[in-house]
C-alpha cells in the first residue's frame, strides 16, 4: 500500500473551524466507493501537537499517476479550507512494509496511534531483521496490538521509516509497556534466549539517532473516508 502524508497547522484560534471545514469537504467529496480516500488525525503529543495529519491512499503508485483529486474538489479546498491553514508541511510518500507489519484491528477500531520516526543508517539489514522478527513475535504472542511499518518512498530524509503502533484508546495505549514485555518474552521463545536484547542493540546501532522522534495521534473518523483494512 502506498500513501502520502502531510501536516496542516491551523490559523491561530481557528482549530475548530479548520476541523469543521475538513469535515464538510471530506463528507462532500471523499465518501463514495470511487472517491479518493483521505484520512485525518489530530496530533495530541509531539512537535506537531495541535496540527492535523492528513493521509491520501493510492493504494498503488500507479493510482497517483493521474491526479485523483478533481478540479471541483481542489477548488472547494482552496476556497473553504486553505484560508484556515497557517502552514502545511511538505508531502511525504510512504510504502507499507507488509513483512514488518501485523494489524489485528477491524477497520476504524483503533483511534490512537503512537508513531516512531527513525532514520536508518548503513546497517539497515539489522534494522529490518528486527522489524520482521518483532512482527512475527507479535503475531505469535496473540496480543491485541497492531503494528504498521512505513518506509519513506520520497519527500523525507533518506532512510526514513515510520513505525506505528495502534490502540483502541488511550487506556489501551497505557498498557503498551506491559504488552511489549510479553512480546519480548515471545521473541526470546522463538529466536533464542536473550535474542530480544541482542537484536534490539543491533537495531539501535543501525539508526541515525538524530532522526528518532515520537508522536501521539488521534484518528478523526468524521474527518475521514470510510475506514479500510491495512492487512488482509
Amino acid at each position: 500500500m502506498v500513501v502520502w502524508l502531510d501536516y496542516h497547522t491551523p490559523v491561530k484560534g481557528k482549530g475548530s473551524e479548520l476541523s469543521d471545514a475538513i469535515k464538510d469537504k471530506t463528507k462532500k467529496y471523499n465518501q463514495g466507493a470511487d472517491a479518493f480516500q483521505l484520512y485525518t488525525w489530530e496530533v495530541i503529543a509531539g512537535s506537531n501537537q495541535g496540527n492535523y495529519a492528513r493521509a491520501g491512499v493510492g493504494p498503488t503508485w500507479a493510482d497517483f499517476d493521474n491526479s485523483p483529486v478533481s478540479s471541483k474538489e481542489l477548488d472547494y479546498w482552496m476556497e473553504n479550507v486553505d484560508p484556515l491553514i497557517a502552514s502545511s508541511s511538505g508531502r511525504e510518500y510512504y510504502v507499507r512494509r507488509d513483512a514488518a507489519s501485523h494489524d489485528v484491528a477491524k477497520p476504524g477500531e483503533n483511534t490512537i496511534g503512537f508513531n516512531i520516526d527513525y532514520v536508518v543508517g548503513a546497517n539497515r539489514d539489522h534494522f529490518w531483521k528486527f522489524r520482521r522478527n518483532i512482527a512475527n513475535a507479535l503475531k505469535e504472542s496473540g496480543e491485541d496490538l497492531s503494528l504498521n511499518v512505513w518506509a519513506s518512498g520520497g519527500g523525507g530524509p533518506q532512510g526514513h521509516v515510520r513505525v506505528s503502533f495502534n490502540f483502541r484508546n488511550l487506556e489501551h495505549y497505557g498498557n503498551f509497556r506491559q504488552i511489549m514485555g510479553r512480546v519480548s518474552d515471545t521473541y526470546d521463545e522463538i529466536y533464542g534466549n536473550n535474542a530480544w536484547d541482542t537484536d534490539i542493540q543491533l537495531l539501535r546501532e543501525s539508526l541515525e539517532m538524530w532522526g528518532a522522534q515520537t508522536e501521539l495521534v488521534r484518528f478523526l473518523p468524521e474527518l475521514s473516508s470510510p475506514p479500510i483494512a491495512l492487512q488482509e
